[in-house]
């Protein structure tokens, strides 16, 4: 089993390496690559990337991306409003409703938005309207019912589409209750005379 060895490592190691890949020619930059990616573990490629750097260029510190919100608070209260109004319907489902639902708020006063936030809201995706409606709906403290399957049902086994294997093509089932009671009638009449 292989050791495997730290970051701090592999890049001392790629320090010591680089100035030899740099100053080497063709035939000996690849058998200093082949040892490098032997000792480091690196993927060929990624191994050249990291020895032709170079060395006194600080890279800059990687910040997370800072993204400006889309969606302000009223944009989110009007949402709100909206998804009870809808009786708390999901995301995809209120999507389509915003264009019915938010004249008609409008309409009868319950709602009031300028045009700049009934543009956002009307823009919003489904998957956004979800995001921005996940502390509400975790606020509501009413999670999903598991669906309760009645005993009888879980007995009985449900034939899919893919269970419809037999009978094959071409053969038939025929019900012979009907003449099958008259026979034992009509033996039972014989038996009696």
């Amino acid at each position: 089993m292989e050791a495997k060895i730290t970051l701090s490592v592999r890049v001392e190691l790629a320090k010591a390496v680089r100035v030899r890949y740099r100053n080497a020619g063709v035939d000996a930059k690849h058998k200093i690559l082949a040892e490098f990616v032997a000792v480091s573990g690196y993927h060929p490629k990624s191994a050249i990337r990291i020895l032709n750097q170079d060395d006194d260029v600080p890279r800059p510190p990687t910040t997370p991306r800072k993204r400006s919100r889309l969606y302000d608070e009223a944009a989110r209260q009007a949402l709100i409003v909206m998804w009870e109004a809808s009786d708390r319907v999901c995301g995809k489902r209120l999507k389509p409703l915003l264009r019915i639902l938010l004249p008609s708020l409008e309409r009868h006063q319950h709602l009031k938005l300028d045009e700049a936030i009934r543009t956002k809201v009307l823009a919003m995706s489904a998957a956004t309207i979800d995001r921005l409606l996940r502390e509400p709906r975790a606020a509501t403290g009413v999670k999903k019912l598991r669906r309760v399957v009645p005993e009888i049902r879980r007995r009985i086994p449900v034939r899919t589409s893919a269970d419809w294997h037999e009978p094959p093509p071409g053969s038939m089932e025929m019900d012979l209750v009907a003449t099958a009671a008259r026979r034992t009638a009509a033996a039972m009449s014989t038996v009696w005379c």
